[in-house]
This record gives C-alpha cells, sequence and structure tokens, in this order.
C-alpha cells in the first residue's frame, strides 16, 4: 500500500470508529486527493467509510481522471450533448465544475424523445460531428449501432470500469442488461430508471370513515393495491368527480398509453413476440389486459386523454387523485412542495400490481420503459471525453448527487441509490419508496429496445389509443398492431431481430421467463 493509500485508509477508519466529525473527515479526505462528492457519500453511506470508500470511489475518480487527459489535448473545447426535453436539471449543476476545473464548455442541446432518436440516426449521413454525447433511450441504441452512429463501448467499459454490474453499487439487474446492452454489447452507460411504479394518497388510506366503509363494501382491508383487481376496486371506491377528485390518473394519452396496455399484459404472463418473433399481445391475455383498460376509463381524471408527463404529475400534485401510475420522478415531484403542494408527505407507493395466470399463482412484472442513458458519437472530435463525461455522471457517487435535483427527471438506477442512499436521496424521496423501486425493478420488462424499436412502439400506440377512444374494438385494434409488428419485423429482416430479442429476453427474471414460455426459448 502506498503512502497516500494509507493514509486515507487511516481516516476512514478513524471516521467509523468515530474519531472524528464529518467536516473533519470530508476536509481530510480533501486534502488526501479524494473529491468531495466521493467523501460526502462515503461519509453518509449506511455501509461504513472503510466498505462505501472501497467500492464507490473507483468509477468516478477513473473517469475524472480520462477527462484531465483528454481535456488536456482536446482542440475543442466545447463538450455537446443532445439531451432529450426536460432531463437538463440534472447536468447543469456541474457545468461549473467542468468548465473551472477542464476548461471544457457544456453545450446541451434539449429535444423531444422521437427528435433525439431522429437526429442521431441523420448523423449516419451528414457526419457533422454536430455531438459528442447523445442521450437516448434504450430503444435507440439498436438503431444507432447499426447505422454506426455511436461507439460500442465495451473496449472502455472493459479498461475504465464503470461498475455498471457491480452487485452492490451497479445497474439493477435486469435494467442493467436491458438498457445499456445490444446483443450483449455495452451501447451506452444508463443514467435514469425509468421504471413504472404505483402512487397514492396514503391519507386517504389511513381515513377511519374511508377505511370502514371499503371494508364494508368489499370484505377486505384498505390498503395500496397488490393485484390489478384491488386497483380496480379502490379507483372506483375513491373517485369522486364532484369534488374534483378522481380513482386515478392514468395516462390513454397518445404515446403514453402504450405503457399502460404494454404493462397490464407483462403483468399477465405475455410478452410482446414469442421465440419466432410473432406478436403475441394479440391473444387472449391482450385482450383482456384492454378490456380491463376500458373498464378503468369511468375511474379516470378527464385529463387522462390528453396528459403528458409533466401535466400529469402537476394534476397529481395538486391532489386531483387518488393513483398514479408514473415514473419515479412522478413521487419526486409529488414529494416536493413546490411540485407537490397537495401531496407533500402524503404518498404510498407499491410495486406494480400482480395478476392472477391460469394456473392461480400471482406475477408481479413491471414495466422498464424510456431508461435513457449516454452515448458516444462516432463523429465526436473528443471521444474519449465524451466517454469520460458519461462514466463521470453515471459513478456510484455522481449520480447519487444528481438524482435528487427537481429540475431534471433522472429517478434512481443504482443499487446504492436504493440500498444504500445518501441524505439527498433519502431527502428527496423516502427510504420506504427507494425499496419499492428496488423490488419493483427486480421484475422488470424492457420497452422495445430492437432494432426497428420505435417503429413497434409506435404502432402498437397507435392501436391501444384507437381502442380507448372507441374507434376499434380491443380485438381489432391488437390484430391490426400485430400486422404492423410483422411488417416492421420482414423489412429489417427476422433474423436480426430474433438474435436481438432472444438476447434481451435471456436476461428477464425468472419469474417473468416461466411465465410467458421465454425460458425453453433458444
Amino acid at each position: 500500500m502506498n503512502g497516500k493509500n494509507q493514509n486515507v485508509g487511516q481516516v476512514l477508519e478513524k471516521y467509523d470508529a468515530g474519531g472524528m466529525s464529518r467536516r473533519s473527515f470530508i476536509k481530510k479526505m480533501a486534502a488526501l486527493g479524494v473529491t468531495a462528492f466521493v467523501a460526502n457519500a462515503v461519509s453518509l453511506s449506511p455501509l461504513g467509510a472503510v466498505k462505501a470508500f472501497a467500492a464507490i470511489q473507483g468509477a468516478e475518480e477513473r473517469a475524472w481522471a480520462l477527462a484531465k487527459q483528454a481535456a488536456a489535448k482536446a482542440t475543442k473545447k466545447t463538450l455537446t450533448l443532445l439531451i432529450p426535453t426536460g432531463s437538463i436539471g440534472n447536468m447543469t449543476p456541474y457545468v461549473d465544475k467542468w468548465k473551472n476545473e477542464l476548461g471544457i464548455t457544456l453545450e446541451f442541446i434539449e429535444e423531444p424523445d422521437e427528435v433525439v432518436h431522429t437526429k442521431g440516426m441523420q448523423e449516419a449521413v451528414a457526419k457533422t460531428g454536430r455531438y459528442d454525447v447523445m442521450m437516448p433511450t434504450a430503444m435507440s441504441y439498436p438503431d444507432w449501432i447499426d447505422s454506426g452512429v455511436i461507439y460500442d463501448l465495451t473496449d472502455w467499459v472493459e479498461k475504465h470500469d464503470p461498475e455498471l454490474f457491480n452487485k452492490e453499487w451497479g445497474v439493477v439487474f435486469p435494467a442493467s442488461h436491458h438498457a445499456q446492452l445490444y446483443n450483449g454489447r455495452v451501447a451506452g452507460l444508463l443514467n435514469d430508471g425509468d421504471q413504472i411504479t404505483l402512487l397514492c394518497r396514503d391519507d386517504h388510506l389511513k381515513d377511519p370513515k374511508k377505511v370502514k366503509a371499503f371494508e364494508d363494501k368489499f370484505g377486505y382491508k384498505l390498503a395500496v393495491p397488490k393485484t390489478w383487481t384491488e386497483y380496480y376496486n379502490l379507483a372506483k371506491f375513491m373517485h369522486d368527480p364532484a369534488k374534483g377528485f378522481y380513482g386515478s390518473l392514468e395516462y390513454r394519452s397518445p404515446y403514453y398509453v402504450k405503457w399502460m396496455f404494454m404493462q397490464r399484459l407483462v403483468s399477465k404472463g405475455r410478452l410482446y413476440f414469442d421465440g419466432e418473433m410473432n406478436p403475441t399481445f394479440n391473444s387472449e391475455e391482450g385482450v383482456a389486459a384492454l378490456e380491463d383498460m376500458l373498464a378503468m376509463n369511468p375511474y379516470l381524471h378527464p385529463d387522462a386523454f390528453s396528459f403528458t408527463w409533466s401535466s400529469n404529475y402537476n394534476a397529481f400534485g395538486r391532489g386531483e387523485g387518488f393513483m398514479n401510475i408514473v415514473w419515479p420522478s412522478g413521487f419526486k415531484y409529488s414529494k416536493a412542495p413546490s411540485t407537490g403542494p397537495a401531496t407533500t408527505g402524503k404518498i404510498a407507493a407499491t410495486v406494480m400490481p400482480a395478476d392472477k395466470l391460469k394456473d392461480g399463482s400471482l406475477l408481479y412484472a413491471g414495466m422498464f420503459c424510456w431508461g435513457y442513458g449516454y452515448a458516444v458519437s462516432k463523429y465526436s472530435a473528443n471521444p474519449e471525453l465524451a466517454y469520460a463525461y458519461a462514466q463521470w455522471m453515471t459513478s456510484p457517487t455522481i449520480s447519487a448527487d444528481a438524482i435528487p435535483y427537481l429540475g431534471g427527471y433522472s429517478d434512481p438506477y443504482r443499487v446504492n441509490h436504493m440500498l444504500a442512499p445518501t441524505k439527498r436521496l433519502l431527502d428527496t424521496y423516502t427510504p420506504e419508496y427507494l425499496k419499492t423501486l428496488y423490488n419493483n425493478m427486480v421484475n422488470t420488462v424492457p420497452d422495445f429496445c430492437l432494432p426497428g424499436g420505435f417503429e413497434y412502439q409506435d404502432a402498437l400506440d397507435k392501436q391501444v389509443h384507437a381502442c380507448m377512444t372507441g374507434a376499434k374494438k380491443p380485438k381489432e385494434a391488437l390484430d391490426d398492431a400485430a400486422r404492423a409488428f410483422d411488417r416492421i419485423t420482414k423489412r429489417i429482416g427476422k433474423d436480426k431481430v430474433k438474435k436481438s430479442w432472444l438476447a434481451l429476453t435471456k436476461n428477464l427474471a425468472e419469474p417473468i421467463k416461466k411465465a410467458s414460455g421465454a425460458d425453453k426459448w433458444s
């Protein structure tokens, strides 16, 4: 052990033994060259400073060392990032550090999801080098890799070790494989844990009059729903439109409505395809999922058919509904007094409801959709610097610091975010909610992280929306979607999509593989 490491070890041990204050600890660590982000995270870790330091300081420091080297030789002193609208608030707090310490200006270009994807694809032809880092949903990676727009990051990851798959600090499985890999190769570094969870108004669950009335009516205790049947009963029971209070704020709007269907579908043990790329959502289970959604429509917020993620969050935060199916940023917004004036301190959360399978068992399966991450453009003038930025921002320490900022919608995605959270994460969320996120994420099914992913999801979205508006019957809508899927698969190439699909389903949680039959695919 060299002198510096020995001195750091001594300070860590002394702090764990109660021999110095937190302030003194951070000061001494800084004097030994340990960054403030690492020292702060270590000082707050419930694992203890010695264990925490060994686990988390590496990825950040390796990335920063690489950034220093790349910045020193960079001819272009600006790093340009193409990012989705609404994400910038998690990145801007670090602009000054990059400018002051590295001489690198961070330039952000915000665009809607679909525009980010399109502009990335346009680079395959234009090769402008306009962007260094691009932040797509996981669905973009297959098309971008195949078109040669972004780097395969596998070699960099092996060399610089961002600790993606570390069991204590890495990305929660199976999201680590869903949202970062394409055919087993690293396409991007995940920076956003976009899983769907269920929020309920805890104050209404504890209302003595409602507790008694609910049990008298349904014969079981009033609580967060464990099944979709319980979810429906709660929505119907709590629905009070005369008072501007609605059973649920579940989405029915274009772009969002497909995920409400997909969530119910996977809960019923069905995936989007079988092992031979035949669509399976137009099955008995898929029709039942749409029928369940139609049955819910009378108990939804009247703006459900026009909600965006922000208008949904705002309506729930104003106290206009009992339940909401949202991404974790929805909890962050509901808890903050500025964006959740009616819901602060009044939210109970749970994993997504289970559905009963034909064998009588219950299947808990969540949806991991969007899942933003950092990709490195092949036409960047400074690809090493771009990669360093991605690893640094997604490191266990910096990510834990970045996610709580209210001005961006990044969600927890690493194990440490949920099971060993910093004070900032605990203040922004709650210990109970972070544990709920972990329990939900270990059973998630990904979005269409396949070649043609945006086309598949768009085709499904249009047909589900047509059903919700009454333009088509459930079976008709799903059959039309299935025919569209077949056309997309044929155009791209069945073998190509199948390879990606089987690689993806291989990493699903075992209960989901068994229920869907994916455990027998090869």
